[in-house]
């Protein structure tokens, strides 16, 4: 029989939604000027609107009215959208899309992005997260934008930190529908769920491996809550760390051999880094008070995590690789950072008297645009690998 246990303290909740465009306007020393004359075609106005939210999203460049270093001509109807990028007269660039017009568009804008400036595009990217809109913490997924959100579980309990497998065909998250905390896995965008961790105590975590193989996951059915990494099938789970403390919030390396973790074990929240083997865990962080809720980013092998001195949380960056962290946004009580799959953005939440929205932090201007509007209180969000 399990015991009753709670769902682990340093997991919280939130989101919102936008049901329009915002219009942006990104500038900095690497932005590179687009010109973008409304696209022809029976779907060519919205079009365009959409291609100028995802390029001025996307930080790399600023769109402008005339005298653009590229100017974009083209097409679009409901289901597909082909443009041409010009400079100077001559073809810089051809890119396409097709489906629904969002997707069609959204898929020009990383080809337009990956060919322009050899970056990763993060428009057809999706975004996990966690709203009390029904009156329970469920889970939700949206565009990266904002727009075509769809739910996902109705559990009527508390379900907390999703998380997307890279190859975003999965989603791991902990849910309390049973009476008890349990590590659950689910197709993306469609597909049954399974309950792949559901020991004694307390399963929480539910972190993918970077070839979608293994979870890492927070147990407690040997006693404390610690780390172990297992199989989506597995009834042997690898324990990794043993120590007076309790670990949470693991993220894996960009390589699959190292996990960045939480734990008290040294009297408050750190940021610890272990080996995939096990052994003894190394702290990373050491001031302010409370450092909790790493996130590894693929691209950039930069850890982001939620750091606070008193009752605010902040979003901090560390390069495991050197000493020191940065504060890069503590507007608010900002918490849950997720990397998009470009290493240049971050999806948090944002919590203000009392109530709690989706951000997106764009970590080399320091601009934040908020996500989520009148869905209830959206935390935690996880952004998929694509």
């Amino acid at each position: 029989m399990k015991h009753t246990l709670p769902l682990i303290a340093c997991l919280s909740f939130f989101i919102s939604l936008s049901s329009h465009a915002v219009e942006i306007d990104i500038t900095g020393k690497d932005v590179i000027t687009i010109r973008i004359p409304a696209l022809g075609g029976a779907s060519g106005a919205e079009a365009t609107k959409i291609l100028s939210n995802d390029l001025a999203r996307s930080g790399w460049f600023k769109i402008v009215d005339k005298d653009g270093e590229y100017t974009v001509t083209g097409s679009a109807s409901a289901s597909s959208v082909e443009v041409k990028v010009a400079k100077g007269g001559a073809l810089a660039a051809d890119a396409s899309g097709s489906g629904n017009l969002r997707r069609a568009v959204h898929q020009v804008a990383d080809q337009i992005v990956a060919k322009l400036t050899g970056k990763k595009g993060i428009a057809q990217s999706r975004i996990a997260f966690i709203s009390d809109k029904s009156g329970k913490k469920e889970l939700y997924a949206m565009d990266y934008d904002g727009f075509s959100v769809l739910g996902f579980t109705s559990d009527k309990s508390v379900v907390l930190s999703p998380y997307f497998n890279r190859q975003a065909t999965k989603i791991a998250f902990t849910s309390g529908r049973s009476g008890y905390p349990d590590v659950y896995v689910m197709g993306f965008p469609g597909g049954g769920r399974q309950a792949v961790a559901h020991f004694p105590g307390l399963n929480s975590g539910g972190s993918f491996s970077p070839d979608g193989s293994r979870l890492a996951v927070t147990l407690s059915k040997d006693g404390n809550p610690e780390l172990y990494t297992m199989s989506v099938d597995d009834i042997k789970p690898r324990r990794l760390t043993r120590t007076r403390g309790g670990e949470s919030s693991p993220s894996w390396s960009p390589d699959g051999s190292e996990i960045a973790y939480c734990s008290d074990e040294g009297g408050r929240p750190q940021i610890y880094i272990i080996s995939i083997t096990g052994g003894q865990g190394e702290r990373i962080t050491s001031s302010p008070a409370y450092n909790t809720e790493p996130d590894w980013s693929v691209e950039s092998g930069k850890i982001a995590y939620s750091s606070s001195s008193g009752s605010q949380f902040a979003i901090s960056i560390k390069d495991p690789k050197a000493g020191g962290g940065e504060v890069v946004y503590s507007d608010g009580s900002c918490e849950h950072p997720s990397w998009a799959p470009d290493g240049r953005h971050l999806a948090f939440s944002r919590t203000v008297g009392g109530h709690s929205e989706i951000y997106v932090l764009d970590t080399l201007t320091k601009q934040a645009l908020q996500l989520s509007r009148s869905f209830g209180n959206c935390t935690q969000p996880s952004w998929s690998g694509r």
